[in-house]
């Protein structure tokens, strides 16, 4: 008996894998590889095994619910790996000397707070203006959620870095009656508000960019449209 499988033996394996609860595409390609492989060292030992025999072995070397423990494992480590990757970006905008331009942005709108008689008002413009952009870039990576009606946990696990600046918006909008008259005392005080609303911006920005790169990384990787 050959120690390889045929072509129908690994796609009747990739649509046990898929069976399993294993929805996202890039780990039902990977999880088959891995098991195509476990089971053809299985044959290699012993080839008077029959292919349900190796199937068992190699899938009692992956534990039990092992399939689920690696998805949780792997949406981890993209989690992890998209916030690293668009704090660096946020971080590098802070730095010099792009963060002119993140200092200028903080100073026009802070100036903009002498043109509106009620601060709270203008506080719920921005940070209104802000939930808009954060769901556009949601809908930006809904647009993306299936790529050739495949989903992908790289874009599942970007959705985060989409929503963060949508999340951030809330706090200002929650605090901005309790400091209405603190804002008429003195203006300063709305500096730290303009602060949150550049760094909203900043993570619209870059919540898109990324998810535009995942995409972009996907499509290379498997030659998807």
């Amino acid at each position: 008996m050959e120690n390889k499988l045929t072509a129908g033996q690994v796609e009747y394996i990739a649509d046990y894998i898929e069976s399993r609860d294993i929805k996202w595409y890039e780990l039902q390609v990977e999880l088959t590889d891995h098991m195509v492989s476990s089971m053809e060292e299985f044959w290699a030992k012993d080839s008077e095994l029959t292919f349900y025999q190796v199937k068992q072995y190699a899938e009692e070397k992956f534990g039990r619910n092992g399939f689920k423990a690696i998805e949780k494992e792997r949406t981890e480590i993209l989690r992890k790996e998209h916030r690293k990757a668009q704090w660096a970006m946020v971080a590098d905008y802070l730095k010099f000397p792009k963060i002119f331009a993140s200092a200028l942005a903080v100073f026009l709108i802070y100036q903009g707070t002498f043109y509106f008689d009620n601060i709270v008002v203008y506080m719920r413009v921005l940070f209104g203006m802000l939930i808009g952009f954060s769901a556009l870039s949601i809908l930006n990576w809904y647009r993306f959620k299936k790529i050739d009606d495949r989903g992908f946990l790289a874009l599942e696990t970007a959705y985060k870095m989409n929503n963060s600046a949508l999340l951030l918006s809330f706090y200002p909008l929650i605090l901005a009656k309790p400091f209405k008259e603190n804002f008429e005392y003195n203006h300063l005080l709305f500096i730290p508000f303009c602060c949150i609303w550049v760094l909203g911006i900043l993570l619209v920005f870059t919540g898109r960019h990324l998810t535009n790169k995942v995409v972009s990384d996907i499509k290379r990787q498997y030659q998807l449209i």
